[in-house]
């Protein structure tokens, strides 16, 4: 009997290694990993590659215990695509004009997705969620809209304006050559902050100043939720 008990409990112990973990993928075309989130998390569909371990109470798509095949994919173009809701834990950055970097304007149509926003909050996106390599022109993520909301500095100490949020319009890549930042593995992978994706938020548009604000840092973790672009504001132009 007690062999029996101590089998029992090496089962349910291996069982609960093998949960994914919270905002990780859970499914989608090719998954082979576990079937089963995290206590407080349930999987939700988000296109036919990618399902992800969301919190319980966090509204999706389609909420299941178990992955299933997909019915549809989220559309993307320079107009957006409807947003799938989907969330990473995200960091921060910001690039353009005035940077450390000496970066140039980052508001032109020299951008990977070859349009900027005037007015309206655009970003570059680290290259496992853009989608596409450099000089591969447009990625999957062109056009999308994202709700950035900062909670932490990089070094986790929660900000004077956490929970302060802005909606961005990705128009550009952050590659992952020469940027650890951007370098992640997938979209379970993480950057050396435990990021799945990163935003480098245009200085020239405004997205740098809306979203950091005083909080006198440069680097900020939070989150990242894909919305309908009808909650971004602003106009497109090539």
């Amino acid at each position: 009997m007690l062999a029996k008990k101590t089998f029992l409990a090496l089962l349910a112990a291996v069982g609960t290694l093998a949960q994914n973990a919270a905002y990780s993928q859970f499914g989608g075309q090719g998954w082979t990993g576990s079937k089963s989130c995290v206590s407080g998390y349930t999987c939700q569909f988000q296109n036919q590659y990618y399902s992800q371990c969301l919190p319980s109470s966090q509204g999706g798509t389609t909420k299941k215990t178990t992955a299933a095949s997909p019915t549809s994919t989220p559309g993307s173009s320079n107009g957006g695509g409807s947003g799938g809701g989907v969330s990473y834990k995200a960091s921060f950055t910001q690039y353009g004009a005035g940077d450390t970097f000496g970066s140039p304007n980052c508001n032109t149509n020299t951008a990977a997705c070859f349009f900027y926003t005037q007015p309206g909050f655009s970003a570059a996106v680290s290259q496992n969620l853009y989608g596409a390599g450099p000089g591969d022109g447009k990625g999957p993520a062109c056009g999308t809209c994202w709700r950035l909301i900062i909670q932490t500095d990089s070094s986790g100490r929660r900000l004077n304006n956490a929970g302060n949020s802005i909606v961005v319009k990705v128009n550009n890549l952050c590659p992952k050559q020469g940027n650890p930042l951007c370098s992640q593995n997938g979209l379970s992978g993480t950057n050396q902050y435990g990021a799945n994706v990163n935003f480098d938020t245009c200085i020239d548009s405004g997205a740098s100043a809306a979203l950091f604000q005083n909080s006198g840092v440069g680097l900020g973790l939070g989150t990242a939720t894909q919305v309908d672009c009808s909650q971004w504001s602003g106009t497109i132009r090539s």
